[in-house]
């Protein structure tokens, strides 16, 4: 008898937490487990990569507020032995209404982001501490893809370490590699880099845009990525007269093919829990330049090898490392340079055994 695990999205759009779940899912042994998603609303490019065996019940509401009732309805219809929630306020959801839910179905939650970022999102602060204090120690299991934010969850979140587990990004590297098959390159003789992510404050291409200005003219980097502050990124690189050096390249079905040409993959966030991007560049042979508040790149960095992974500061710092990359010859694909740790398959079993406790 297989055991159904429902798992629960806000979309199927191109990010990160999207596609870990999708990843985790897919990758379940059918054998044991029987998936299933919600979805609050479908929309999104994500939504082939589901496995045709993978039921979606799409709840068609772009908010939570709107779609809470049919969401309890739905999990409570499924009667699965755990739901597996993502992102901060689907996961308060799901816990607010564990009363509903049923008490034998087990509440495994994933969270994506570090807690404070998601509790600034909320109008209000204090509320948002109250609710993560209140319920995340009541959750079956809550997962982190970090041991700092498992560590944030046991000293200030009061959840027992005992039901905290930290899984790791799942990255198909095999997979990843066919897609990328040749590397391709931005033509032109300067360095070439790369990034991606949605077009937010949060991932701090403004400031990239920034230090191209301190960038040779033949520099150039490829921004994979969409987002509401699109116009206005546009806008920044021809007021800085550095447009020539960047492109926006959108929303694109392989990126990788680019990532794997490009001699460095830039990560300038904010803040981060585990950017997938960064992950997905490894894994095609790609080194990564990120800054430190990038979340869990640090811990990717002790990982790797010497030189995969690149940590500078904001601003000068950077701009000199982004200045002494390495350019690499166009051919082959590189070696990965993915710590094993991240494999889907390895991560795909640490899941299975969380699901077994």
């Amino acid at each position: 008898m297989t055991d159904r695990i429902v798992f629960v999205l806000p979309s199927f759009a191109g990010g990160g937490a999207e596609r870990v779940m999708i990843s985790l899912a897919n990758g379940l042994d059918r054998s044991r487990f029987a998936p299933s998603m919600i979805v609050l609303d479908s929309d999104g490019p994500l939504r082939d990569s589901v496995a045709n065996d993978i039921a979606v019940i799409d709840l068609r509401q772009k908010r939570l507020r709107h779609a809470i009732k049919p969401l309890v309805a739905a999990v409570r219809e499924f009667n699965p032995y755990a739901v597996v929630p993502t992102m901060g306020y689907l996961n308060l959801g799901i816990l607010m209404n564990r009363k509903k839910i049923g008490a034998n179905t087990k509440i495994i939650v994933r969270e994506a982001n570090e807690v404070d970022a998601t509790i600034k999102a909320i109008k209000v602060p204090f509320l948002g501490k109250f609710l993560y204090r209140y319920h995340y120690p009541r959750a079956d299991r809550v997962i982190t893809p970090t041991l700092g934010i498992a560590a944030d969850f046991r000293d200030r979140w009061r959840v027992p370490p005992e039901n905290l587990s930290v899984l790791r990004n799942p990255v198909d590297v095999d997979w990843l590699r066919g897609m990328a098959g040749m590397a391709q390159r931005e033509p032109g003789d300067g360095l070439r880099f790369v990034a991606s992510g949605r077009l937010v404050d949060q991932k701090g291409f403004d400031r990239l845009i920034e230090w191209l200005i301190e960038m040779p003219s033949n520099t150039h980097v490829t921004v994979f990525g969409e987002g509401p502050l699109s116009g206005a990124l546009r806008h920044l690189s021809q007021k800085l007269a550095v447009s020539s050096k960047i492109r926006f390249a959108g929303f694109v079905n392989n990126p990788w093919v680019t990532y794997a040409g490009a001699d460095a993959f830039l990560l300038t966030s904010r803040w981060e829990g585990m950017s997938n991007a960064s992950l997905e560049a490894l894994a095609v042979g790609t080194p990564v330049i990120g800054v430190p508040q990038a979340g869990g790149l640090g811990e990717v960095a002790k990982q790797a090898a010497p030189g995969a992974v690149t940590l500078a500061d904001p601003g000068p710092k950077f701009i000199d490392a982004m200045a002494r990359t390495e350019k690499k010859p166009l051919g082959e694909l590189r070696a990965s340079l993915l710590p094993d740790v991240y494999s889907l398959k390895r991560v795909t079993k640490q899941f299975e055994e969380i699901l077994d406790a």
